[in-house]
């Protein structure tokens, strides 16, 4: 069977998923494209612009999970898993490129060395089908030879431990985009935490110089709107928010304000919108705020006696059911943010093997196709959706090259060292 019948068929599963989709605001949605339509669209997408996905914590079953750490032929990614991703999957959600979070059990140096070691012994381990890179055009040659290529990144810059060198050598063993802040830190602010900087940090500005002259992209998930702010008046190359969403329509620090949005098309970043379903729907996030306070009170009141609380935790949970999140709502954060500042601006992340719930009908990285399909119905081109799967990333990806190859004929590697002023 040909590539492409094969490709057709396995978007044609997801047809029978599809329902009439209510916007978040209420609102029916006005389908404009049929079914069978919308999957050859999409059929005919994945054929030239497979998926990128921003974020993926697939290291988490070999270095965070309690039989971890293990190695790779203790969790095999070549068959079906248990957690979000293998190959297959990733294989039938159209997926060509990933943006793979490389981090080992501790924030120690010697960790993250094993991690990146698992990493190359994974290409080797499977070289039909993944290839590690580390340029936008070994992202293309890979797709274009039938290969996922994983784009190693680093969700958390407390690994960096402040320095400058090690930055550097990492770069040189395979990293090119960098979670600025997942906490607060002493480059910038996190998203959940107390500031302390007013936004980004005087050695974090520093460490984007570097970032700048290196070609690593700075990735603003996580981090506070003021430090979202700081990044991007920071940054002289395209920025991008591995997996955020929009803040107007999901009320949760974590999202990225409208006002950021139109400045990070001022900057040609991207946005990849996530399929976090509590960044997706106020109602889920105010669900799992609620779960959380009420499992916090249980924990007080049994001192810590956790049978007894996880029973009265699942009566709460059956008196007060989890909130159902729907493909729908997810195109509702594509819509919006493409009438906001442009379809150019906008990217796919899964988050997956990083979330504990997940979208009805995303529940892994073989469903990108379900997201897809929706859009297509809803009258987004074939044009649209190129860019969104894979094209829109690329160009960033290439800029960030492109400014990377002309800072270094004017900058030395930076010498900086951080300085505690406390």
């Amino acid at each position: 069977m040909k590539r492409q019948t094969k490709i057709y068929l396995i978007v044609l599963l997801f047809i029978a998923g599809s329902h009439t989709a209510i916007a978040q605001g209420g609102a029916r949605v006005n389908y404009v494209v049929s079914d069978e339509a919308a999957a050859k669209i999409v059929s005919s997408v994945l054929r030239v612009s497979p998926v990128i996905d921003g974020h993926n914590d697939l290291f988490i079953h070999y270095f965070d999970c309690k039989e971890c750490p293990r190695d790779l032929m203790a969790y095999r990614i070549d068959v079906a898993a248990k957690g979000h991703t293998d190959i297959p999957r990733w294989r039938k959600g159209g997926v060509g490129g990933q943006l793979l979070n490389i981090f080992g059990s501790e924030q120690t140096s010697e960790s993250q060395l094993s991690a990146y070691d698992l990493l190359h012994r994974m290409e080797a381990a499977y070289p039909n089908d993944l290839r590690v890179v580390g340029t936008s055009r070994e992202m293309r040659a890979a797709s274009r030879n039938g290969k996922i290529a994983i784009l190693p990144t680093l969700e958390s810059a407390v690994r960096l431990k402040n320095n400058m060198a090690l930055l550097r050598s990492y770069y040189d063993l395979g990293l090119r985009s960098v979670t600025f802040a997942y906490r607060t830190n002493d480059l910038a602010d996190g998203s959940e935490d107390t500031p302390k900087h007013n936004g980004v940090s005087s050695f974090g500005k520093e460490m984007i110089k570097e970032m700048n002259r290196l070609g690593i992209m700075i990735d603003a998930s996580h981090v506070s709107a003021d430090a979202m702010n700081g990044i991007l008046d920071s940054s002289q190359a395209p920025i991008i928010f591995s997996h955020s969403n929009a803040r107007a329509l999901c009320d949760v620090n974590r999202n990225v304000p409208d006002q950021v949005l139109r400045k990070l098309k001022t900057n040609r970043g991207i946005v990849m919108l996530t399929f976090v379903p509590y960044f997706v729907s106020h109602d889920m996030s105010k669900w799992m705020d609620d779960s959380e306070a009420y499992f916090e009170l249980l924990s007080k009141k049994y001192s810590g006696d956790m049978s007894k609380a996880t029973a009265e935790m699942d009566a709460w949970e059956t008196t007060n059911p989890q909130p159902i999140v729907t493909i729908s709502a997810m195109a509702d954060q594509f819509d919006y943010v493409k009438n906001l500042i442009g379809v150019e601006y906008l990217g796919i992340a899964g988050d997956y093997d990083g979330i504990p719930f997940t979208i009805k009908g995303l529940e892994d990285v073989s469903t990108y196709p379900n997201l897809l399909i929706e859009l297509a119905k809803r009258g987004w081109t074939e044009k649209d959706l190129r860019k969104i799967t894979g094209e829109n990333f690329l160009r960033v990806f290439e800029e960030v090259e492109a400014k990377a190859a002309a800072l270094k004929k004017t900058m030395q590697p930076s010498m900086v060292k951080f300085v505690d002023k406390k």
